[in-house]
């Protein structure tokens, strides 16, 4: 690989790179509230340690499915 292409590659990833950093945030601001959620109230369908595997691993569905199905609500 030659200079040129790197340089190339470089520019390309600058160009996208002002539409990844607010999916950066959301993601990981997504993934801090369900976490927190996760700790602070009780759970269903499984233990906290695998919501949390989910949570982590499955990136930016992870959470969402976590605040849908995963956390018990005070109705119930």
């Amino acid at each position: 690989m030659s200079i040129t292409e790197i340089d190339l590659i470089i520019s390309e990833i600058l160009k996208i790179l002002p539409y990844l950093i607010p999916l950066i945030i959301i993601e990981y601001g997504l993934l801090i509230f369900a976490l927190v959620v996760l700790v602070k109230n009780e759970v269903k369908h499984l233990p906290k340690w695998g919501w949390a595997l989910i949570i982590v691993f499955v990136n930016l569905i992870g959470p969402i499915i976590f605040l849908i199905a995963g956390r018990k609500r005070d109705e119930e």
